[in-house]
């Protein structure tokens, strides 16, 4: 199932790939482009959702904890886009990493926490301290985390071996 779905997945994003975009940038690249452009949309319907029709109070209280319903969409929307987003940078973007998959996960997860504490210090600065609307400050912010991401994940997350290639 995942074999086909994962192919299934490539096929759609190569179909724009090739066409347009092979001489100037490359197939990686693009690939986590639409992966992530894609689970970074799924993200955000979900904040709007969390947002505007679930956390509908100023102030959510989950057991000890107390956060404005902003936060708690951002949290309720990381708990979708999290696994969606490393089985698709896993599976789809970066399919030639030497690392084990329970390695590329914890790395993964090291990056999200930054993610997290970058976003809620970025969502709180864009909506609370600049009075911005919750959806368009989260969709700032995530363009801003999404740049950074990709280097990480490349280099860190999912690096692979690097080749030697001796010259005689």
């Amino acid at each position: 199932m995942l074999g086909r779905s994962k192919n299934l997945v490539i096929q759609v994003i190569d179909f724009f790939y090739f066409p347009f975009l092979h001489k100037f940038i490359p197939v990686q690249t693009f690939r986590y482009a639409a992966c992530g452009g894609g689970n970074a949309l799924f993200n955000l319907v979900m904040f709007y959702i969390g947002n505007n029709f679930i956390f509908t109070d100023e102030l959510i209280h989950c057991g000890p904890f107390t956060m404005t319903h902003y936060i708690a969409a951002f949290v309720f929307a990381l708990l979708f886009s999290f696994p969606l987003g490393f089985i698709l940078n896993k599976y789809v973007v970066f399919q030639q990493s030497h690392l084990k998959g329970r390695i590329q996960l914890f790395r993964y997860a090291m990056i999200t926490l930054f993610s997290i504490v970058a976003n809620y210090g970025l969502l709180h600065f864009f909506a609370g301290y600049l009075g911005l609307w919750a959806t368009p400050s989260q969709a700032l912010t995530t363009v801003i985390l999404s740049i950074t991401s990709y280097f990480a994940q490349m280099y860190f997350s999912f690096r692979t071996k690097k080749t030697n290639i001796s010259t005689n």
